[in-house]
């Protein structure tokens, strides 16, 4: 075989093998972008159940009367401790109405989850996720994160960021 010909044979495996690369990108760029946890509006709720700090056993399928407000949180998250006034205000004024706040703390001790709970006097049940099971069930990213469930278990509504009081008002009426 002459210089000419490989050459040739190997322009065309170079041209072959950059042509299967394009079609493999554009390819995985055509698919489902992954799921989040803003993609998870209209979908069922994933149920989760655990002590509380409180030392009470909370099952999510067993709490759904009414709307209920999961919202993940750690102590070190400036928006978390931000939010959680308003959280506690909505858990107190409408949980007559069938409203509730569930609160899941990712991965802290319970000493350090008890102190925050003292600090900002919550009255809503607080979790801790120690093994981040319940935050990779809901695909949690950024913190805080909040999501609204109705009685029958489907999420409304979804927020990740610090959450207002206007915001639930809104949420709950």
């Amino acid at each position: 075989m002459n210089k000419k010909k490989k050459r040739m044979i190997y322009r065309i495996s170079v041209l072959g093998l950059l042509a299967v690369m394009v079609f493999y990108a554009a390819y995985e760029s055509m698919k489902e972008e992954p799921e989040t946890a803003m993609t998870s509006q209209g979908k069922q709720a994933p149920n989760f159940a655990g002590e509380t700090v409180a030392n009470e056993m909370l099952v999510l399928s067993n709490e759904l009367e009414g709307k209920t407000l999961i919202n993940f949180w750690g102590s070190w998250c400036e928006p978390c401790k931000r939010e959680m006034p308003a959280l506690e205000n909505a858990h107190s004024k409408y949980k007559d109405d069938g409203f509730k706040v569930i609160s899941i703390n990712l991965g802290q001790s319970d000493f350090i989850a008890g102190q925050f709970i003292d600090q900002y006097q919550l009255t809503f049940p607080v979790m801790i996720d120690q093994d981040g099971s319940i935050k990779e069930a809901y695909r949690v990213g950024n913190l805080p994160a909040s999501f609204l469930v109705d009685e029958k278990g489907v999420i409304e509504e979804v927020h990740e960021g610090e959450l207002s009081e206007e915001m639930l008002e809104g949420w709950i009426n």
